[in-house]
C-alpha cells in the first residue's frame, strides 16, 4: 500500500512545482526538484521499479507543464535530473527504469518541437547521450529501449519535415550492430495499438506511433542500411 501513498505524494509535489513555475518562483522550483529527485533515489535504492516508473510519470508531466508555461530553462534542468537517474538505473541494471526515462525524454523533445522552443536542441543533445556501452548482457534490454525511443523521435521529426534532426539521430546510431537495428525495426513495425494491455496511468504503449510517423520508419532505416 505504501506504493500508492508514494505516488500520491509525487502527484502533490508535481502540483506544487507547476504552481511554482507559473509564479516564476525559482527557489520553490529548486526545492520541488530536490524532493522529486529524493523520491527517485529512494525508489532506485529499494530497487522498486514500479514506484520509480510512477514517479517518472509525474516528473515528465511537471517538466511538460514547465515547457508549456514559459519556464523552459527550469524544464531543461528537470530533464537533466531525469537523464542522471536514467544513467543511475542503467548502472544498477534496472533496465525498465532506463527505458522509461528514454520514452519520457523523447516525449519532451516532441513537445519542445511543437512549441518551437530554442531549448529543444539542448534536450535532444542530452537524449542522444542517454545510451551507454554495454558492460553486461543484462543491460541489452535497456539499450534497446533507449534506441527505440530515439527512433520514435526520429520518425516524428521526419513527419514534421525536420530532417536535419532526424539525421542527427541516425548519425548517433550509425555504429550500432545491424542485428540490433534490425530487431528495433521489427519491434516498432509490429506495434499497431496505442493502448497497453493493462490499465496504467500513462494509458499508452511506449512503442506505439501514429501512422504518419510509422510510415517514415523505412526511410529512416534506409539511412542506416537496415532492410525490412
Amino acid at each position: 500500500m505504501m506504493r500508492d501513498i508514494n505516488y500520491l505524494v509525487a502527484i502533490d509535489t508535481r502540483y506544487i512545482g507547476e504552481a511554482a513555475a507559473i509564479a516564476k518562483d525559482a527557489e520553490l522550483i529548486q526545492l520541488v526538484y530536490r524532493f522529486m529527485n529524493s523520491y527517485l533515489r529512494a525508489a532506485l535504492n529499494a530497487r522498486d521499479v514500479r514506484t520509480a516508473y510512477n514517479i517518472l510519470n509525474q516528473y515528465r508531466l511537471l517538466v511538460e507543464a514547465m515547457l508549456r508555461s514559459g519556464s523552459a530553462r527550469a524544464a531543461v534542468e528537470g530533464v537533466r535530473h531525469m537523464f542522471y537517474y536514467g544513467h543511475v538505473s542503467f548502472d544498477m541494471k534496472l533496465t525498465f527504469v532506463t527505458e522509461t526515462v528514454a520514452y519520457d525524454v523523447s516525449a519532451l523533445c516532441q513537445i519542445a518541437n511543437e512549441l518551437a522552443l530554442p531549448e529543444e536542441d539542448e534536450i535532444l543533445r542530452m537524449f542522444l547521450e542517454l545510451d551507454r556501452p554495454l558492460r553486461v548482457s543484462s543491460q541489452e534490454t535497456a539499450l534497446l529501449g533507449v534506441r527505440k525511443a530515439q527512433v520514435k523521435l526520429a520518425v516524428y521529426y521526419l513527419s514534421q519535415d525536420a530532417e536535419d534532426k532526424a539525421r542527427l539521430i541516425a548519425k548517433d546510431m550509425a555504429a550500432e550492430p545491424a542485428e540490433r537495428l534490425g530487431a528495433i525495426r521489427r519491434a516498432l513495425e509490429t506495434v499497431t495499438s496505442k493502448d497497453f494491455w493493462e490499465i496504467t496511468d500513462r494509458g499508452r504503449n511506449f512503442e506505439f506511433m501514429p501512422e504518419k510517423q510509422r510510415s517514415r520508419l523505412p526511410e529512416f532505416f534506409a539511412w542506416l542500411n537496415v532492410a525490412a
